[in-house]
């Protein structure tokens, strides 16, 4: 009888320790991570700031202003997409510039009709002082683009230029600006000629380009696009350049203030995003 006890307590015991540890590994299943965490803080800090803009009243107007803020809005996802996306697949620093010129140019060539009311701006230097890593990739991006456009004038027309002759031109005027270290191998080719496949088949159906650039990636760094999302959203509604420059400095402040998420990747986005929208200037 002592010996069936002894079992019976066993056993209650083992059942009590079991559910414990059920309970504790569901919640530490469903807890958010630190990143996560500092990322929900991060997108609502900049909606905390974002620039109260009245909307114009003539509807003619604001519905013009809001079609080019979209084509705004989606060449700076595409250009940040790019780059993030190119890192994300272990490209480093310059390769992922380069999958980011790419995404770029081919959003420009199959933007619609709105990319006929803008020309390349002169003034293509956003960051007088680039110092920081982030900011000579912005700057970089830029130079880049506004070179390979000076030097085919139709290109962003929508020429016929084939994807790989693009990819040609791009590494070829990386490396005159003195990146030499932009190769890649025919894996991340084909992994790149998927990608420019799928950003123009939602081009042409309107779909969010997040999507483009998630898929396929193990980490799926969903807050850290729609953190892209909430900057340009809010940046946009600024016209003067100064001012998106000073905006953006306290979202590079709050980023750094954060320990747990991708530093140098969300200010490289931003950093892409920001000189992107101001490569454009209305003709």
């Amino acid at each position: 009888m002592k010996n069936l006890l002894v079992k019976i307590l066993f056993v209650v015991v083992g059942l009590v320790i079991g559910s414990c540890s059920q309970s504790e590994i569901e919640e530490q299943v469903l807890k958010p991570s630190v990143e996560q965490v500092q990322m929900e803080e991060l997108i609502q800090y900049v909606e905390d700031i974002k620039p109260y803009v009245p909307a114009p009243l003539d509807v003619h107007t604001r519905g013009f202003w809001s079609s080019f803020r979209s084509w705004f809005k989606n060449l700076g996802k595409a250009d940040a997409g790019g780059y993030r996306w190119g890192r994300d697949n272990g490209m480093n620093f310059w390769r992922g510039l380069r999958v980011s010129l790419t995404t770029s140019l081919v959003t420009a060539i199959n933007g619609g009709d709105a990319r006929t009311s803008w020309k390349i701006n002169d003034e293509w230097k956003v960051y007088s002082n680039s110092s920081r890593q982030h900011k000579e990739l912005g700057n970089s991006h830029n130079r880049a683009i506004y070179e390979l456009c000076r030097e085919n004038p139709t290109l962003r027309y929508g020429s016929n230029i084939s994807d790989s002759a693009l990819s040609s031109m791009i590494e070829t005027k990386l490396k005159q600006m003195g990146y030499s270290d932009v190769g890649i191998s025919s894996l991340e080719w084909g992994n790149i000629i998927i990608l420019i496949r799928n950003l123009k088949n939602a081009l042409n159906t309107s779909s969010d380009l997040n999507n483009v650039f998630i898929a396929g990636i193990s980490s799926s760094p969903t807050l850290d696009y729609q953190f892209l999302d909430e900057y340009l959203d809010s940046v946009l509604l600024l016209e003067d350049r100064e001012e998106m420059i000073i905006f953006t400095e306290k979202i590079y402040t709050k980023i750094d203030s954060l320990p747990g998420v991708k530093k140098e990747l969300l200010k490289g986005m931003v950093s892409i995003a920001l000189c992107s929208i101001n490569l454009w200037v209305p003709i």
